[in-house]
């Protein structure tokens, strides 16, 4: 039976790939010291009538607000799931789709920061809630969302262990090519 709903899953949907570029904002502290940054990612999915399985990779790099030549890079890579919510479907005089989507996404962080000479790495797990705006017109796909991206970080307290988060908010556009 699995084998059957795999194969109608590959038959009727399709392979993606696209990039995306945005702008992200420090939250949660952050924004005392780091100033926004560019974002650049690019992405694999797979899309089979409203749902997309994606796989994401993203960078970006904060840099200090004070004149030092700080740097905090941060490569981030995900796993992800989205759900578009049709609200526009392609009729005869127009053969576009637009629409909402909800994704969310959990993967792994991987952190660097330089000042100067001195580098120190990391990794932190990390996760992403979003919501955009689509537009399908054949085989593109045209987003402009909201991303909220969350670092996680445990460390000992004591006897005990707290865990605490980070947040950061991107804007982003994006453009997808389906097979």
């Amino acid at each position: 039976m699995l084998p059957l709903l795999l194969a109608s899953a590959l038959v009727t949907g399709g392979f993606e790939a696209g990039g995306r570029i945005g702008v992200v904002f420090p939250s949660s502290g952050l924004e005392n010291t780091h100033k926004a940054a560019a974002l650049f990612g690019v992405s694999l999915g797979y899309e089979a009538g409203l749902n997309r399985l994606l796989l994401d990779y993203g960078y970006f790099g904060l840099q200090a607000k004070q004149a030092s030549p700080y740097q905090f890079n941060v490569h981030n890579l995900l796993v992800g799931y989205g759900r578009e919510f049709i609200l526009g479907r392609a009729t005869s005089e127009s053969a576009s789709n637009w629409g909402f989507e909800a994704s969310v996404s959990a993967g792994l962080g991987l952190l660097n920061r330089t000042v100067g000479l001195a580098r120190e790495t990391g990794k932190a797990p990390s996760g992403i809630i979003g919501v955009g705006f689509f537009q399908r017109q054949g085989h593109s796909r045209l987003s402009f969302g909201l991303d909220n991206i969350v670092f996680s970080e445990s460390r000992p307290a004591g006897s005990a262990r707290t865990v605490s988060l980070t947040y950061l908010i991107a804007l982003k556009g994006g453009v997808t090519y389906v097979f």
